[in-house]
């Protein structure tokens, strides 16, 4: 006959309190984590304000030397005129620095700081019971989730694929990429030897082409861009508007040289470019100044063709298996994961974006269509098809999510081949 047993109410008290200790003993951790990386944000403010100072006192200082100077040689009239012509060029210059910092600091505050407090409440706890607190994403990744599912047609499209080289026009494009203060776009047009910029609507706004060679890989920091040249096996630097500031590689295999450089993506932690040295089977990674600082991958990859890279990750698509690589800050290998949408193997993956939850966003070229797959490698949505209507695709390429969670597309072979979903 069965025996009924009392229960140990004093063990289970016990493991009660033991795992509420544990709990609130993790959340202290992650709420140190926050802490440390606020208090970094702070710091780096503080040094960009002591530069932009420093270069104010700088210039008041030379500016009173010229004033002393000018008064040796001057009549007194005279003189009270050049002051004030001085003076008014030292209240502009600080005017501008002044504006530059203050903007510079508003945005560092309004994007990140504030988002982290708010994000301090928000604690999740895995299967492992490993704190994982809601991280802080880089101006670069966008900070909002799409809703995928309602990503069926498009909102709007515009600008032709017609092999010419007229404004607005594309041949053969490629990557895409978002100022995410602007909303401007930026398309790597690859036959035609150019970049083109594209309003947030899609109107067509200017280009540039100094020292292109087959653009096909294209990134934009704050007030930088960032082109790969496929054929000339070089790195371009520009400003926003197009003027070259510099150029760095050549063909080969040694430390800043290429072969067929392509995807590429800068870290908001230091400013390093990291590069898919695709031919050459790895990724590089550069100063800002695009001097060679090492590499990633040397015995990984096959054929890298796009990186991105936030905060605590690098992604690596590598379009040979196809699968992705994911790595922490450290550059140790996590994850690989093998992206298959719907049972099919996904054919020639072209580009991909990633969202504030780590969901993959992956053009897929020879499929005509876009993937939606969780940070396991998971499908969540597919949307597209062959064709050249409203929501189809012909050859799509560059892949990019703007600031407000429209998903953009932009195909090799369509008459609206710029198309916003």
């Amino acid at each position: 006959m069965a025996t009924i047993q009392k229960p140990n109410f004093i063990e289970q008290v016990k493991e009660s309190r033991k795992k509420i200790r544990d709990c609130f003993k993790r959340s202290h951790e992650a709420l140190q984590l926050r802490e440390s990386i606020l208090l970094s944000h702070i710091d780096q403010i503080e040094k960009d304000y002591n530069i932009k100072n420093q270069e104010v006192n700088t210039l008041l200082e030379t500016l009173n030397k010229e004033i002393t100077h000018t008064a040796e040689t001057f009549s007194a009239n005279k003189l009270t005129d050049v002051h004030q012509i001085i003076q008014s060029t030292i209240n502009k210059k600080i005017t501008e620095l002044t504006a530059d910092t203050d903007s510079s600091i508003e945005f560092e505050w309004n994007n990140q700081f504030e988002t982290d407090i708010e994000q301090l409440g928000s604690i999740k706890l895995n299967s492992q019971t490993n704190i994982s607190p809601t991280r802080t994403f880089p101006p670069q990744v966008k900070p909002v989730v799409p809703d995928y599912k309602a990503k069926q047609l498009p909102t709007a499209y515009c600008c032709k694929n017609s092999g010419k080289k007229a404004p607005g026009e594309l041949s053969g494009p490629r990557c895409i990429a978002v100022h995410y203060q602007t909303g401007n776009i930026y398309i790597a047009d690859c036959s035609n030897d150019r970049v083109q910029v594209f309003s947030c609507n899609g109107d067509y706004l200017f280009m540039f082409s100094e020292k292109m060679n087959r653009p096909v890989g294209i990134c934009i920091t704050q007030n930088k861009v960032f082109v790969t040249q496929w054929h000339g096996h070089y790195i371009n630097k520009y400003e926003l508007e197009g003027k070259l500031i510099k150029s760095v590689g050549s063909y080969g295999n040694g430390e800043a040289q290429f072969h067929g450089p392509h995807g590429l993506d800068v870290s908001d932690r230091n400013s390093n470019v990291y590069v898919c040295d695709s031919y050459n089977n790895r990724v590089q990674i550069l100063t800002e100044e695009l001097k060679f600082h090492s590499i990633l991958g040397i015995d990984l990859f096959e054929y890298p063709c796009v990186v991105k890279v936030t905060r605590d990750r690098v992604l690596v698509l590598d379009k040979s298996d196809p699968c992705m690589f994911v790595f922490n800050s450290d550059h140790v290998l996590t994850n690989r994961l093998i992206t298959r949408g719907d049972g099919e193997q996904i054919n020639n993956p072209y580009c991909f974006d990633i969202d504030r939850d780590y969901n993959i966003i992956m053009s897929d070229n020879s499929n005509h269509c876009v993937y939606v797959f969780n940070q396991e490698g998971e499908q969540i949505h597919k949307f597209g098809k062959q064709g050249q209507g409203i929501g189809e695709f012909y050859y799509p390429w560059g892949i990019a999510l703007d600031n407000t969670g429209h998903i953009i597309v932009v195909c090799q072979k369509d008459t609206n081949c710029l198309q916003f979903f």
